[in-house]
């Protein structure tokens, strides 16, 4: 009896019983494993601030999106001609461009920002064909996305496993989008 309660206690981390329960009565305040301290705050406030709340959007790959968003892009794109010269488009002055949605998004930045008012964005559906047109090739190695996001390896691994996996999820269509 002595030996059993003197094996648990070399296997005892400080808090781990408080930690046990958070996580019965908070498990929204844990995220991969890690506790959220800000979220416990938001839950334990005597007074609600609705002016500070709204929405956000958490997936896997989030970060990965918001790194291929920050590289530069490799393409060129060109207005539709045929059919921006079209007679009922002729004196338009919008363009029809065709592409990338992410490529087209970033020479927009650099060519027009301030002056768009509307853009029309096509969403990836997963349609099942082997024609996909949007971009579900990722060329980072794990060790170097884990190292570009700081994370680990495992946690590389897992964003890269959705890529190859294509649009089959939920966490790979937000990273398309």
């Amino acid at each position: 009896m002595i030996k059993d309660i003197i094996d648990a206690n070399n296997n005892v981390t400080v808090g781990a019983k408080e930690i046990e329960i958070l996580k019965e009565h908070f498990p929204a305040c844990f995220r991969n494993g890690s506790f959220d301290i800000e979220r416990l705050k938001e839950y334990l406030k005597d007074k609600i601030h609705v002016t500070e709340e709204g929405y956000e959007l958490r997936f896997l790959g989030k970060n990965y999106a918001r790194l291929l968003a920050s590289l530069d892009t490799t393409t060129v794109i060109v207005p539709d001609a045929e059919h921006n010269n079209l007679p009922e488009n002729k004196d338009s002055k919008n363009i029809y461009i065709s592409g990338d949605n992410l490529d087209a998004l970033k020479h927009l930045l650099k060519s027009y920002a301030g002056s768009i008012k509307c853009i029309y964005i096509d969403p990836p559906y997963n349609t099942g064909s082997d024609d996909f047109v949007y971009t579900d090739s990722f060329n980072f190695t794990v060790e170097e996305l884990a190292s570009k996001l700081s994370i680990s390896e495992e946690q590389a691994s897992r964003v890269l496993d959705l890529t190859r996996r294509g649009s089959a999820t939920h966490s790979a269509w937000l990273m398309f989008m």
